[in-house]
Formats: structure tokens, C-alpha cells, sequence
């Protein structure tokens, strides 16, 4: 693990952490800078930046969307390396990884993309359709952990108890825990299956475990909390939220406002 997910996941003053996710640049390049730096200002411990692909098989159509708006205005990889400098400018202490698909970083290519990646002073990344099995999965991890940067796996509930043995073995920084197979924003979590998923990954892995899929409220984010992981990852309903009032001239303080309400039901636990 990075020393900054280290002191993220040891600082006490937040039992769980609220990892956020956003297309990166949407809706447009100044308005996401300026959306995620009130994000971290209102509690966030990890910023998950989604590069725009046209490849977004995993993603819902609220994201998707995004993406396609992000595609039009022709934002690229590059641009997101470049928000990310900027949000690592603004804060030295919040997690910033980047999350995408496999295609994008290997026409990148994947060395140039890590390079990039640790001259920013990210974190590492997540990249979606990646099994440990590809070649250039292989490749991106093995440059990663080069420069001291983490490749974090997504685990499913369709994960089998000896393949996510295996998968355990390559576990970097925190793991993903999906609380549902499908598309982001698709439906609502399930505690008891929340449950059991966390209980599979602890026996396996000392790693911070963060969930993800399905929270759409604070109090969703509350109850998956109690299941006893440590973070829970939300990225559908601040995306919609940004759509839905990307005319509103108030719309950063109030995304910041969103941010504080899932923090304040997290404080709750």
C-alpha cells in the first residue's frame, strides 16, 4: 500500500472512508476541477477519476453518458493525467486514482501512462476488464509496483471462492468490492450480500476493503457501512447530480453539500 492510502485508511477521525468517483472533465475541464476540489474540501478521502472511453462496457448509462459528453468535447487520457496533476496540486493528502479501461492505456502506452501517472503524484489506477490473467494486466502491474503505485482489483459477488484466492495474491493499496454483478447505477446494494462479500475478502487479505455499486443515498451509504468495510465508493448519483444541474450557477457549493451529507450519515456509525 502507498503511504498516503496508509495514512487515509489509519487516520481514525473518519471511521469509514467516502471514495468518490467522477468523469473526468465533465462538464468540461474547469467545472471538474473546481467540483473536485470542493469535493475534498467537504470530506472525501479518495477522488476516483474516470477517464472518458468509448470502451465504458462496466458503466451505467448515467456515467456513460458522461463519457459520451466528455468524447464530443474530444477529452482525452492526457486530459485527465492533467486534472489529476492539478488535484494533487490543490491537496497532498486525498487518494487520487484513475479508473478506466485497458484499451485506452495500452494506446497510451502502458509505460508512458505510469510514468505519467507517478510524475503526477497519483496513487495508481483501476482498470475495469483487466484480469490478472492479461498479458498487458501483467505489464501495467509490473510497472506500477516499480514506481511504487497500486493496481486496484474490482472483486464481483460472481467472484468464486478459489479464484478470488488467486486474485487475493495480486491485491494492491485497497480492494474493490462490487456489491452487485452488472452496470454502475443499475440497482440498489444488498446488505447481506455486502456482507458476505467483505467477510470473504477479509479472510484473504489485510488490505482495506472498499464497497461499491448500488449506493445511491447517504443513508444507503450508511447501512453498507455497517457491513464492516472500510470505504464505500459512490460515483452514480454525484454524476447524475452534476447532469441534472450542470446549468446551475450554484452547482459546485452544492455538490460540496451532497459530498457533506454522505459524510455525515458515514460519521454516524
Amino acid at each position: 500500500m502507498s503511504n498516503r492510502f496508509n495514512k487515509i485508511f489509519l487516520n481514525t477521525t473518519q471511521k469509514t472512508k467516502l471514495v468518490a468517483y467522477f468523469v473526468a472533465c465533465y462538464p468540461s475541464y474547469e467545472k471538474s476541477l473546481e467540483i473536485i476540489k470542493k469535493a475534498i474540501d467537504s470530506g472525501i478521502s479518495i477522488c476516483e477519476l474516470g477517464f472518458p472511453t468509448q470502451e465504458a462496457s462496466g458503466e451505467g448509462p448515467i456515467i456513460k453518458k458522461a463519457h459520451d459528453h466528455c468524447l464530443e468535447k474530444n477529452i482525452t487520457l492526457k486530459d485527465t493525467l492533467k486534472l489529476a496533476k492539478e488535484v494533487r496540486n490543490y491537496n497532498k493528502n486525498v487518494g487520487i486514482i484513475l479508473m478506466g479501461y485497458m484499451s485506452n492505456v495500452f494506446k497510451y502506452p502502458i509505460d508512458k501512462f505510469v510514468k505519467e501517472l507517478a510524475e503526477v503524484d497519483a496513487d495508481g489506477c483501476l482498470i475495469v476488464d483487466a484480469p490478472h490473467e492479461l498479458k498487458e494486466e501483467n505489464q501495467l502491474r509490473n510497472a506500477l509496483t516499480e514506481k511504487n503505485l497500486s493496481l486496484i482489483k474490482l472483486v464481483a459477488p460472481t467472484t468464486t471462492n478459489e479464484r478470488l484466492k488467486i486474485i487475493s495474491k495480486f491485491f494492491s493499496g485497497w480492494v474493490y468490492s462490487l456489491n452487485f454483478s452488472g452496470v454502475s447505477g443499475s440497482k440498489s446494494a444488498d446488505l447481506k450480500q455486502v456482507e458476505q462479500m467483505i467477510k470473504k475478502i477479509r479472510n484473504l487479505t489485510k488490505l482495506p476493503i472498499c464497497s461499491g455499486f448500488g449506493i445511491k443515498t447517504p443513508e444507503e451509504a450508511k447501512e453498507v457501512a455497517s457491513s464492516g468495510c472500510d470505504g464505500v465508493v459512490v460515483g452514480s448519483s454525484i454524476v447524475e447530480y452534476i447532469e441534472k444541474n450542470a446549468n446551475d450557477k450554484n452547482l459546485t457549493q452544492n455538490v460540496g453539500k451532497l459530498i457533506k451529507s454522505f459524510i455525515l450519515e458515514l460519521n454516524k456509525q
